[in-house]
């Protein structure tokens, strides 16, 4: 009885695995007909460059919305292997206006702008929803919001010793708890969404200056 049951949980992981596979070399075959090669990619301009990252965005976002990729698909080794590993460096270079804009919308100033276009850059998936739905981007934005005061915290200098650790613990998980993130994005959702009409208007006018092959140099 007990091998029986084992055998079928073997034969469980393995159809899992063999699926996750399937849908892999079906993801990386999509996006590589937008990128072509790596070699070719790397010979293009910055400009053309970022075009051509905008369009495995939305790619990806077709591939979400076909039941292809969800919130445990992996994306790094296969924008690796697209792109090279300084794919995160190209996403960045396209979230930073975006978070430029937001926070001079909220008149804020200081060092998370760089840390949450980095923040943002680092998973593709979600990127490519904030690009589609400014809720989704105003979500983004109050997580990786979070995620830099507690960071900050952390590196505090002169907050040395055991209590002031326990205190920055403390204020760190108060600083994740999701209604204080609900709370950033009920305050900044307004502000986000009426800048998201010029953040999409600016995507797509670089999208429609791209050519059939968008890899061409």
């Amino acid at each position: 009885m007990v091998n029986k049951i084992v055998r079928k949980k073997l034969l469980e992981e393995k159809k899992k695995r063999d699926n996750r596979l399937v849908e892999t070399t079906l993801v990386e075959s999509r996006l590589k007909v937008i990128v072509e090669s790596k070699s070719k990619f790397r010979s293009l301009s910055e400009e053309k460059q970022k075009k051509v990252f905008i369009q495995v965005l939305k790619e990806i976002n077709v591939l979400e919305s076909q039941g292809l990729i969800n919130e445990e698909f992996k994306f790094t080794d296969i924008l690796d292997k697209l792109f090279g590993q300084g794919w995160s460096v190209l996403g960045q270079a396209i979230v930073e206006p975006m978070i430029d804009s937001i926070f001079g919308w909220f008149n804020m100033k200081g060092p998370f702008a760089k840390f949450v276009s980095s923040f943002i850059a680092s998973d593709p998936r979600r990127l490519a929803n904030a690009l589609s739905d400014c809720r989704e981007l105003t979500k983004l934005v109050a997580e990786s919001l979070a995620e830099a005061l507690v960071r900050t915290m952390m590196q505090s200098k002169g907050m040395d010793g055991t209590g002031y650790g326990i205190i920055r613990n403390l204020l760190g998980g108060a600083i994740k708890d999701t209604e204080f993130i609900k709370g950033l994005e009920k305050q900044m959702s307004d502000g986000v969404c009426k800048l998201f009409g010029s953040f999409t208007d600016k995507a797509e006018n670089v999208l429609n200056k791209v050519q059939a092959k968008p890899a061409v140099a």
